[in-house]
């Protein structure tokens, strides 16, 4: 995701945060042009809410926004017939800008980053910790007819294992079978634990050309965490306005786009997983958020789910049958 694009989604979850389940609040939306009809205007963020249509605009430069660009809000509010429009500014916007806003209908917003005295005062911080499966002492016997057993290249169902998607159910079984230990409690707690799945027959499985009848799947798994550090908190709302009076609070995270909008005791998390490196034979299961007061989870966004959950490795310890 381009780094503009990032930060327009993050203006777009504060929104959805503060304007709350009244709003239908759209990520580049197009609309028509009030003059021109067949032409489709884009918009970086739109709100709607009892029949009212604003525009939001967002400037990720690292400059402060001078009056330039409030008179393009300007021409762009009457253009498109908006009934609001709000810029946002990821670095500020200078005095001129600011006084021009004030003589026009234009809502201008920033994000400030808090000091870390403020941030001690604030008190809202979540901590954010990431669970993983580590697999360790893996053992996989695989049964083929016996006639199939000269035809295979081990090299090759090697290798075929370690892309394919069927090995990856094994491991998907796997932890379905530990969910039920419950390692986060009791006995098992930061224990290394055994596990083994019933014969398996799974369908289309096919190995160095050769069809797989049975596979048994076994080997040890422990629970791990991963704290995720917050190296800084920003406020949103009005540019005029001290941390005290803004909008919003923003906690960022070391981990890609990830970040944590507060609205009081509400908040909307977006985890980024796709910037997570993983070891081999690890498997990404949850993650939790501890805060030191109650929280509200409005909404909660995940990305780079799907490539994080795929087990990677090359398997050494695989014995061989034949039925």
């Amino acid at each position: 995701m381009k780094e503009s694009e990032a930060f327009e989604q993050q203006i777009r979850r504060i929104y959805e945060l503060l304007e709350g389940s009244g709003a239908e609040v759209t990520w580049n939306d197009h609309i028509p042009d009030p003059d021109n009809p067949s032409q489709q205007r884009q918009i970086d963020i739109t709100i709607r809410r009892d029949g009212k249509l604003t525009h939001v605009e967002c400037r990720g430069h690292q400059s402060r926004q001078d009056v330039r660009w409030v008179e393009e809000l300007i021409g762009r509010r009457l253009s498109l017939k908006a009934d609001a429009i709000i810029g946002v500014s990821s670095s500020g916007f200078t005095t001129g800008a600011l006084n021009k806003a004030k003589q026009h209908p234009v809502i201008l917003r920033d994000l400030l980053q808090l000091t870390d005295l403020e941030v001690k005062s604030w008190g809202g911080r979540v901590a954010l910790t990431l669970y993983f499966y580590q697999y360790s002492d893996l053992e996989l016997l695989l049964c083929f007819k016996r006639e199939s057993i000269p035809r295979l290249e081990m090299d090759v169902v090697r290798s075929e294992l370690t892309s394919g998607p069927h090995i990856q159910s094994l491991f998907n079984l796997a932890a379905q079978q530990l969910g039920t230990l419950n390692l986060m409690n009791g006995h098992h707690t930061g224990r290394t634990v055994d596990f083994g799945l019933p014969p398996l027959a799974l369908t289309g499985f096919v190995l160095s050309g050769e069809p797989v009848l049975e596979v048994h799947f076994r080997g040890k798994a422990q629970l791990i965490s991963k704290e995720v550090i917050s190296p800084a908190v920003l406020a949103y709302g009005n540019p005029e306005n001290n941390t005290a009076q803004r909008d919003a609070v923003v906690e960022k995270f070391s981990l890609g786009e990830t970040s944590i909008v507060h609205d009081a005791s509400r908040i909307s998390v977006f985890l980024d997983l796709s910037q997570v490196e993983m070891p081999p034979f690890c498997q990404f299961q949850f993650f939790a958020l501890a805060g030191q007061d109650e929280m509200d989870h409005e909404a909660i966004e995940l990305a780079g789910l799907d490539k994080l959950r795929r087990v990677q490795g090359r398997m050494n310890n695989i014995s061989i049958c034949s039925m």
